[in-house]
């Protein structure tokens, strides 16, 4: 087993092979696996020069792909250990921004933060003097240049042995989706263990695949799925700008034809976005036939979604058998679970009236709620359903998912109490809920985000489906939430809608019409926001339990005012299962 710096410079000798960085004003630069290897050695070099020692972490914030992976793989070489960030997403809403930077800066200790010109001041500005002025823990904290990196080639490369497979490697923060986000303490064997089961046990990848992918380098799925995964087999990736691919969707799998890639994964939204903003003319010339992996994990999948993008591209030879739902999550190092590579997508169709009892029941009916399956763990890897008890419930009983195996996290870094609210024993409580069906995994929402009303199980996400589906609403722009009532727990909707014209009252009716049709279930209230406002993590996951302070505080940005319920205090001692 090898450490990913050690690969790196085993690759080196692969002259033919390289990585493409295409960057955001769509100029493209090639980098042949030496140069890459001697690269890492001349940042490496440099981060020691500016008397940065083995160990100490170091925040990246850089939107560019080439700049980004330059940097985390020099970081890594050097034997320090990376914290990524997101860079701004806009200028406004800078406060919000300030906080996670100041919060990620402070908890994972960096002395260092590497960026680019554009953004350096207004990080000096407005982060770094605030951070340190909290306190000491944050004293120090140096803005490096990306370019400061840069310079002339070492004579003599750094030597890899220095890093070790026990070495923390980086802190892989979560993306706030449920509290403030907290540094994943990943280590090289980690990182060795995950890549190997990603790329042989599922992907079945050699040196002839070839990858393109627009994700996020500062979010797990980009990083250890295409800049460390790949390298493993030797696979050359493609990188694009996320920003490139939001703005122009068929930038992605224009890609993927002209580079005749094979392996390429997205979010659930990706595909929707895919399916919907790529037009004939944009696709016309597009041979798609060369995927054989189409990855679909990081959120919720929906069934509908990845059918209508298989149907929409067939057409351009794009195989049902590529589209590869799959279970992962930070605290994992990355994947858990595949499914078969060699079948179409498999679902399930689930009796509603069964699952809000917990219990995964097989249906025909018109009514019935389809999951997609996750498929299979990968070998060395444990899978368990359990109750509220910690009991390991049967198979096609709906209970937290906990997971065991090679690549799971030491813990949270800093945080021994987080850590210890979530592995007990080598098992990673996931906070997931789901249910094994023939070895198969089935993934049906977050634990604390459960919505139980009248002794009654929903889960948000099947809510959400259905409020999507309203004409005037933008689809998968909405939460839904339980909060106290005056009788007992009741169910709120968030949403944007389309456009400001939309009678708000109507678009009110449709959806608790449609709710109570498809799930026998009463919404409460319907509040209607404007677009682009719905509370966000930085990879675009929904933030409901953050919606719901919002609204309660008054802070979210309403189409028509709306009259506040009085929260009523109330106490219970039932549990989630």
């Amino acid at each position: 087993m090898r450490t990913f710096v050690e690969v790196i410079r085993d690759n080196s000798v692969y002259s033919e092979h390289a990585h493409t960085f295409v960057r955001l004003d769509g100029t493209e630069r090639v980098v042949p696996f030496p140069q890459l290897w001697r690269w890492a050695c001349q940042r490496a070099n440099r981060f020691r020069d500016l008397g940065l020692q083995k160990g100490d972490r170091v925040a990246l914030v850089l939107p560019d792909p080439e700049s980004f992976v330059l940097a985390f793989i020099g970081a890594l070489t050097a034997g320090l250990v990376p914290v990524p960030m997101y860079p701004p997403m806009t200028l406004a809403k800078m406060e919000v921004y300030g906080e996670t930077v100041r919060h990620i800066l402070a908890s994972s200790g960096a002395r260092a933060l590497v960026t680019v010109p554009g953004l350096e001041p207004l990080l000096s500005a407005q982060l770094l003097d605030a951070v340190k002025a909290s306190g000491a823990s944050t004293e120090g904290v140096r803005v490096i240049l990306a370019s400061e990196l840069e310079g002339e080639l070492p004579e003599k490369t750094v030597q890899p042995g220095e890093v070790s497979l026990d070495d923390l490697a980086f802190l892989q923060f979560t993306s706030g989706s449920t509290r403030q986000p907290k540094g994943v303490m990943v280590s090289h064997r980690n990182l060795s263990t995950n890549a190997h089961a990603i790329m042989f046990d599922g992907l079945r990848a050699n040196s002839q695949d070839r990858g393109v992918s627009w994700l996020p380098l500062y979010h797990d799925m980009g990083l250890i799925g295409f800049v460390i995964a790949p390298a493993y087999a030797q696979v050359e990736v493609k990188f694009l700008p996320t920003p490139n691919f939001i703005r122009r969707p068929s930038l992605w799998l224009d890609s993927v034809h002209k580079f005749r890639a094979t392996i390429t994964f997205a979010p659930n939204f990706a595909f929707a976005l895919a399916t919907r903003a790529v037009s004939d003319e944009q696709s016309k010339d597009w041979d798609l036939s060369c995927l054989k992996a189409v990855g679909c994990g990081a959120e919720p999948i929906q069934a509908d979604t990845l059918r209508r993008f298989i149907e929409r591209f067939s057409s351009k030879g794009l195989r049902p058998e590529a589209v590869l739902p799959c279970y992962g999550l930070a605290e994992g190092t990355l994947a858990v679970s595949f499914a078969d590579l060699s079948k179409p997508m498999h679902t399930e169709l689930l009796d509603p009236a069964s699952m809000h009892r917990g219990e995964a029941t097989l249906s025909s009916e018109a009514d019935a709620i389809e999951l997609v399956s996750c498929g299979r763990t990968f070998p060395g890897f444990e899978l368990a359903i359990r109750g509220a008890s910690g009991a390991v419930l049967p198979d096609r009983r709906v209970g937290e998912v906990w997971v065991r195996g090679p690549s799971i996290m030491r813990g949270y870094f800093g945080q021994p109490a987080a850590t210890a609210e979530v592995l007990d024993d080598g098992w990673l409580r996931t906070g997931d809920l789901g249910y094994l069906g023939d070895g198969q995994l089935f993934v049906c929402g977050r634990l604390k985000d459960l919505i139980i009303i009248h002794g009654k199980n929903y889960y948000p996400q099947d809510i959400e489906r259905i409020v999507s589906a309203v004409d005037g609403l933008r689809a998968d722009q909405c939460v839904a939430f339980a909060r106290s009532g005056a009788e007992g727990e009741e169910c709120v909707v968030v949403a944007e809608a389309n456009n400001a014209s939309s009678d708000p009252r109507d678009l009110a009716s449709q959806v608790k019409l449609r709710v109570r049709a498809e799930l026998g279930l009463p919404v409460t209230e319907v509040v209607l926001i404007k677009r682009n406002t719905l509370p966000k993590t930085s990879s675009g996951k929904v933030r409901r339990r953050d919606t719901k302070v919002r609204l309660e505080a008054g802070e979210l940005e309403l189409l028509v005012p709306r009259k506040a319920p009085v929260p009523v205090a109330r106490t219970s001692n039932r549990t989630a299962l």
